[in-house]
This record gives structure tokens, sequence and C-alpha cells, in this order.
């Protein structure tokens, strides 16, 4: 029997090793709040300090959203790519499932970014004024849609441990079908800060779109024929499905 190939033996491990993947993503995900706290402790953060403090944590929550909706995409892309290239491993969707379980600390970090935002704006634009937030809840529309999303983020990050999922069942899945408008509204928020002429609202709009149009494709094709019971996708019609590793 041939030795599996070191990219085959990592992904194998992944799997397999599902808390030290999840260690990991944790750690990265801390990364920017540790370079943003570094920065700011060693008076490197630019002329308009505030402003970094302000805008970066909500960039972040708006990339984390995204990267979240990307992984359903992306884990069928590979499940596609991997049986076309006819690798040994990979061509079952539960090959790439150590993909599906880094959604919870992506989104927790999404979350996180998203309160630091409003905890920082709370704090430097509105000096601890949470009557003056209500005011802007009432007159600014960016105010209201980030936080909108913020509390549709909510009961995500709650319901995101184990139990949670076992208490709701298949009811975890409807709740967390939060995270589509989250998103649209996060973008909203980000997209009514920014001046004219900015192309970042425009890219991540594409990419939002892109993506829930993914998303729709998935949910269509999810009963196709070739989509097999164990969750398999045949390289081609009428080929039995890989057998498990």
């Amino acid at each position: 029997m041939p030795t599996d190939s070191l990219p085959t033996r990592i992904l194998r491990a992944a799997n397999r090793a599902p808390l030290l993947v999840m260690l990991i993503a944790s750690a990265l995900l801390a990364l920017p709040a540790a370079s943003l706290a570094a920065r700011m402790a060693l008076g490197r953060l630019g002329v308009n300090p505030a402003e970094i403090l302000l805008r970066q944590p909500g960039s972040w929550s708006l990339e984390l959203l995204l990267l979240v909706l990307s992984v359903g995409p992306l884990r069928q892309a590979l499940v596609m790519l991997s049986c076309r290239r006819r690798a040994r491993y990979g061509k079952r969707l539960s090959d790439w499932n150590w993909l599906v379980r880094l959604r919870r600390p992506i989104g927790l970090a999404a979350f996180f970014y998203a309160l630091l935002h409003l905890t920082v704006y709370a704090l430097l634009d509105l000096d601890g004024d949470w009557h003056e937030l209500f005011n802007d809840l009432r007159d600014k529309r960016h105010v209201a849609a980030g936080m909108a999303s913020l509390l549709l983020l909510v009961p995500l990050a709650l319901t995101s441990t184990d139990a949670a999922v076992r208490l709701l069942k298949r009811h975890w899945k409807r709740l967390h079908t939060l995270v589509y408008p989250a998103s649209l509204l996060a973008l909203t928020h980000f997209v009514l800060l920014s001046k004219p002429g900015v192309v970042a609202p425009l890219v991540h709009g594409v990419v939002l779109a892109g993506l829930l149009c993914c998303s729709c494709r998935q949910r269509f094709f999810r009963n196709h024929p070739l989509m097999q019971a164990d969750g398999s996708v045949p390289e081609r019609s009428g080929t039995p499905p890989a057998a498990s590793s």
C-alpha cells in the first residue's frame, strides 16, 4: 500500500485532533487584538489612535463573518478539486470536517471584535454616555445597522457550545442562519461609514454576494443525486463514492 503524502497525513491529523485545531485557530484569531494592544502600549497607532482603535476591530469583525460564510463553499470546492485530481484523500465532505469546526472560533472572534468595536465607540466617541448611544441609534443609520448586527450575533455566541447543539437539536441550525442577516447588516454599517470613492466596501459587498450565491446553490443541490447519502461526492456520474479512510 502506498504511503500517504505529507498533506494527506496533515489533513487526517486535523480531523483526528479537533481540539488542537480549535486551539491553534483561537490563538491565530487573537493575534490582531494582541497586535493592536501592543501598538497602543508602544504609542504606535499613528496620528489618530482613536480612529484606529475604533475602525480596526469593526473591520476584523466583518471580515471574520465573511470567513465564517466561506467555510461551506470552500469545503465543497476542496471536495470537487480532490475528485478532479483523483486524490486518495479529500473526496468526501467528512474529510474536511476540521474546516467546519473552525466556524465556532471564527464566529466567536467576530462577535468579540464587534463587541470591542462597540465598547471603543461608547468610551471614546460617547465618553461612556449610554444615553447618547440611544440618541445615535435613533438618528444615525450606520449606528442602528451596526447595533442590529451585533444583537443578531449575541444568540449565536451564546449557543456556540456542544451543549447548546444537543439542547436545540434541529433548531440550532435554523438559529444560526442569523449569521446571514448579521453579515448583511455589518456590511451596511461599513458602507454607510465609508467615504465616497473608497473601494473596500465594494470588495466586501462582492465577496458577500458571492458567498450568499454559493450558500443558495449548496442548499438547492443538497438533495441532488450526485450528492451521496454518506456526504461524499463521486468523481463522475455512476461512480461509487470513495471508501472511508
